[in-house]
């Protein structure tokens, strides 16, 4: 997120961007859900594959007789194998047809297992090669829902969230851990939204990269709508800027908690990108933001004050305030505004 200044100054003609712009916006859209996949990664790519109890164990008296071993043998080897990356279950899987499909019953031990397969091979990663194809597939069977344009055109238009849907991602609450499978779902949706926005093991397809965004916000995810918000904001994929919709969305996740969202939508609100220009209710938002850590939103409130603006009386001892708290958190326009405002920002401030 930019952070708006004094003049007010919007251009929302697209044709009036420069390519350098466009591929900034571009590139800062896609960076937004890769980090928020990343984020998810990190909780699960560790997942090592692992088999079920007494896999090697003869699953029939017509198996193969070489693959017979008594069941210590049996729980030993799964335990061995439990050690093993996906790229060695890869490599142990042309050796012998019982093991054929060991890195598909590996995967099916859990959500998390699956998801950690998945990401091997759209990275190629954990001694894979890439193979962004066969990674779809999983998503797929981790999504467990469908996107058809057929049956259920696409309407980029924001639509309230079903009201039985747990919310995920809303930085208010810590939403329990309880149901794993969920959290894989809605990220999946996610990562099959990116395949299709960017061609990876698919061709690519920016209106089906949108409807799984949409999957992904109906199921719960706030981050799926604010990705949304973006991609219409800055244009990117090939979408026609739209600002309103761009707005519309990002009031939608704000409203539901999602952090990012209430800055956004409250710079649409100062700027009057997609709505009505309104200081009073922009800084609303700023200010619950901000209260949630958003480092800008605090910068956002500073400005409010000391320029009078949003329903609130000048008060330079107050912007201090605020700069402050965004400076701690690393602004650097916070902290040249305190230089700016340095004598009262020795009295308001102590040390500084």
């Amino acid at each position: 997120m930019m952070q708006a200044n004094n003049n007010n100054d919007v251009n929302v003609n697209d044709n009036d961007n420069d390519n350098d712009t466009l591929a900034d916006a571009h590139h800062s859209a896609i960076e937004h859900i890769e980090n928020q996949i990343q984020s998810h990664e990190n909780k699960n790519i560790i997942t090592q594959p692992s088999l079920p109890s007494l896999y090697f164990v003869k699953a029939d008296e017509n198996s193969d007789s070489t693959f017979q071993c008594p069941t210590l043998c049996s729980e030993l080897e799964t335990n061995i194998y439990s050690y093993l990356t996906w790229g060695d279950y890869a490599r142990m899987a042309p050796t012998h047809s019982r093991v054929a499909n060991i890195m598909h019953d590996a995967a099916h031990q859990s959500s998390e297992h699956k998801w950690s397969l998945a990401q091997s091979l759209l990275h190629g990663e954990n001694g894979l090669e890439e193979n962004p194809a066969l990674a779809r597939n999983y998503l797929m069977e981790l999504a467990n829902v469908t996107v058809d344009l057929e049956k259920s055109p696409f309407n980029p238009n924001y639509e309230e969230m079903p009201e039985h849907v747990v919310v995920e991602n809303d930085d208010e609450h810590e939403v329990a851990d309880t149901d794993s499978s969920s959290s894989h779902a809605t990220a999946a949706m996610r990562q099959l939204a990116l395949c299709y926005l960017e061609g990876k093991g698919v061709e690519t397809h920016t209106t089906t990269g949108l409807a799984w965004l949409q999957q992904a916000y109906r199921h719960g995810d706030l981050d799926a709508a604010y990705e949304t918000a973006t991609i219409y904001e800055h244009g990117t994929h090939g979408v026609t800027v739209d600002i309103y919709i761009a707005a519309r969305w990002f009031l939608g996740a704000a409203e539901k908690g999602h952090v990012e969202s209430m800055a956004e939508y409250a710079m649409c609100l100062e700027l009057g990108c997609g709505v009505d220009v309104n200081d009073n209710e922009a800084l609303d938002w700023y200010t619950k933001a901000a209260e949630k850590g958003h480092v800008t939103s605090n910068f956002s409130v500073a400005e409010m004050f000391e320029s009078a603006r949003g329903g609130v009386p000048q008060s330079d001892t107050e912007a201090v305030l605020w700069y402050f708290k965004a400076a701690k958190m690393g602004d650097e326009d916070s902290v040249k505004a305190l230089r700016r405002l340095n004598d009262i920002a020795r009295i308001v401030v102590p040390g500084w």
